[in-house]
């Protein structure tokens, strides 16, 4: 006789302690060979006939079974299991915290990118308008220069920090040469300046403008060569002058 008799709606009359027995359903449960009806069944059987498993004395079984496994070394473990490492919700928060750490640093680069970018165009700017200001005064300076090199007695002094627009007149009218030749030097860095074929004006002096705002502070000497009129001669030094910019 097989089982077939539980898969009925309602457990059959047959359905006793004894055909319970004969039919081994217990151990067939207890191994999970029983069908889903079956098992079913069973359950409802026994929920209505308590005294029956109390008479299986099942709970000492169990226990006993439990002993026997611990004590062969493969103790069976009741806990519930644990839900996987990404299910956890230590792994949801630490998520959020991370996603509001990136979103912190993407706002700081963000903030570091603009600023770059505005100072690049600022850059952009000064490069095609130059480094120039608009001067606000017109100031005319006239210096006769020194006629030995380190004598620093000709001397000017100017200051950047208002612009203005130097009209310097030097006073070459101690040599008969007409043309001349300046170059500018600022001290303990190179040249900054030279200006090539100045001739003298009817009042024997050289004239030069200068915008105070495109020189750096610092001290700028300045050398005056008188040029040959003819030929290839080498240029003579014939006076200096010290420029000191605040």
């Amino acid at each position: 006789m097989n089982a077939r008799p539980i898969a009925a709606s309602h457990p059959s009359p047959r359905f006793d302690a004894k055909f319970i027995e004969d039919h081994q359903l217990i151990e067939r449960y207890l191994e999970g060979k029983l069908p889903a009806k079956g098992a079913r069944d069973l359950e409802d059987w026994c929920r209505k006939n308590p005294a029956y498993l109390n008479g299986l004395n099942l709970a000492d079984r169990a226990q006993a079974s439990l002993k026997l496994l611990e004590a062969v070394g493969r103790p069976l473990d009741l806990q519930e299991p644990q839900p996987p490492w990404w299910k956890s919700p230590y792994v949801a928060v630490g998520c959020g915290v991370l996603a509001l750490i990136c979103l912190a640093a993407f706002w700081v680069l963000f903030g570091k990118y603009a600023l770059l970018h505005s100072e690049l165009e600022d850059a952009k700017v000064r490069m095609h308008q130059g480094s120039l200001v608009q001067p606000t005064t017109e100031t005319d300076l006239h210096v006769t220069p020194d006629r030995t090199e380190g004598v620093d007695r000709a001397k000017i002094t100017v200051t950047g920090a208002a612009p203005q627009l130097i009209d310097l007149h030097v006073d070459m009218s101690y040599l008969k040469a007409m043309l001349f030749r300046i170059v500018v030097d600022k001290k303990d860095q190179g040249r900054a300046l030279i200006v090539n074929n100045l001739l003298k004006d009817s009042n024997g002096e050289l004239r030069m403008t200068l915008n105070t705002t495109g020189l750096s502070p610092g001290r700028y000497d300045m050398r005056i060569e008188a040029l040959p009129t003819r030929g290839t001669a080498i240029p003579t030094a014939e006076g200096w002058v010290t420029l000191e910019v605040h």
